[in-house]
């Protein structure tokens, strides 16, 4: 990196560190903006550290002790663990502690103790539940976390937040503001439009409950069909094997782009068992109807499917989050996994053969892909080059490539230019 990418990035810091004081400032003996750059320097140490042959992965929490209630907990509210005298704050203290703070369960509080600095007040039992929000789960974020949080994912990979909201990245050397979430893009609700008016036709003629219109059925099946591409994603990232989804067109047309460039090399026989995730979504659409009250609206709707307790709705999702899983586990072969836009089962194991050569492609910087920037192909590996080829010969393809380091990527083309969306992660 040179002096003036330095010089940038630590301008970007300053910017990061003046923003996390303001969010803090409230606070009683809240940190100073010397503290919280010593926070930033000790956390990104910390990460190239190892516990046991582990990498550091931690979730810490800049909170004061008295922000959370002594009675509550998962998975509807926060255990706090209070230690007896604060541990005072360093790399050291950090890599120690993420084993017992488990990264998806629970969190390293710190903060202030007067003329010491910042110091380790505790632990916080958070449970799963805020994992939903890029894994596509369906119960609501438990306990309420108006306050910084700062992830330490992998060795020089740091995210910043405020409660669940993204505000930076730091990778490298280098720090981002907040990707983008891929799943609000236009282009995916556009994509699969006609999709959704086939799935709410065919159940007009299945009883469809009256209490939610037609428009808010649609839209209703935009957000849980995400829900389930989300949970796909993450499960893939999870496993820290990578992967790729190709999702063609449907199905005389898919059926030709997937025979005249993608060779899989276990392809499944088109039938009703491919349709499971049109039969399982119409029946939670349906039965989220019937839990909804006359005249409900989208928001309504969706928080019903959030927070219902009600047993069939239960079983009907725990059989979506199974075929997410499915899926998943059908990309940890080598080779991309093949749907087409019904969310049917083509193939896996797929290699794409396209003799055509992309150079450069752009690189989205806002959800309509209006704001792009060149890139250069040769900085990307096989797997996003041969998406990249796909999607220049077939403009109706969308593909998701997930990297061995977790970091996701949607490519597609709009308006004859292949397009990739980072995607934010966790």
């Amino acid at each position: 990196m040179n002096a003036t990418s330095l010089a940038a990035s630590d301008l970007n810091l300053n910017s990061l560190i003046a923003q996390l004081a303001i969010l803090t400032s409230s606070q009683p003996q809240a940190p100073t903006e010397e503290n919280l750059r010593a926070l930033c320097d000790l956390l990104y140490a910390a990460s190239l550290l190892k516990e046991e042959g582990r990498a550091v992965r931690a979730r810490i929490v800049l909170a004061p002790p008295e922000a959370f209630p002594v009675e509550t907990g998962p998975p509807e509210g926060i255990h706090a663990v209070r230690f007896t005298l604060p541990h005072e704050l360093n790399g050291n203290e950090i890599k120690r502690l993420s084993p017992a703070a488990s990264f998806f369960h629970s969190a390293i509080a710190v903060w202030p103790v007067r003329d010491k600095g910042l110091r380790i007040w505790g632990l916080l039992n958070t449970g799963p539940r805020w994992l939903n929000l890029v894994a596509g789960g369906r119960k609501p974020i438990s306990g309420h976390l108006p306050y910084p949080i700062i992830h330490v994912r992998d060795p020089g990979w740091i995210f910043f937040y405020h409660g669940y909201d993204l505000i930076a990245e730091w990778r490298g050397r280098e720090l981002h503001g907040p990707r983008l979430d891929v799943f609000q893009t236009r282009l995916l609700n556009e994509r699969f439009v006609d999709l959704r008016m086939a799935l709410i036709r065919d159940l007009e003629g299945k009883c469809l409950p009256s209490s939610l219109s037609i428009d808010v059925y649609l839209e209703l099946s935009h957000l849980i069909g995400m829900q389930f591409l989300k949970r796909v994603i993450n499960l893939v990232r999870s496993s820290g094997h990578g992967g790729t989804v190709v999702m063609i067109p449907e199905p005389i047309e898919g059926k030709n782009v997937a025979e005249r460039w993608i060779d899989c090399k276990y392809t499944a026989s088109p039938g009703e068992s491919g349709l499971r995730f049109r039969d399982l979504l119409q029946g939670i659409i349906r039965r989220v109807g019937q839990l909804c009250p006359p005249g409900a609206s989208t928001e309504d709707a969706w928080k019903v499917f959030r927070n219902s307790n009600d047993a069939d709705l239960d079983e009907l999702e725990e059989a979506f989050f199974e075929l997410a899983r499915f899926f998943s586990d059908l990309m940890q072969v080598d080779g991309a996994l093949v749907l087409d836009k019904r969310i049917c089962l083509v193939g896996f194991a797929g290699e794409i053969r396209v003799d055509h050569t992309v150079l450069q492609v752009d690189v989205a910087h806002d959800l309509e892909g209006q704001r792009v920037t060149p890139w250069n192909v040769r900085c990307d590996g096989t797997r996003h080059r041969s998406v990249y080829r796909l999607c220049s010969v077939e403009p109706k393809v969308i593909g998701f490539v997930i990297s061995q380091d977790s970091q996701v990527r949607m490519i597609a083309n709009q308006n004859g230019n292949v397009i990739f969306w980072p995607h934010t992660v966790v």
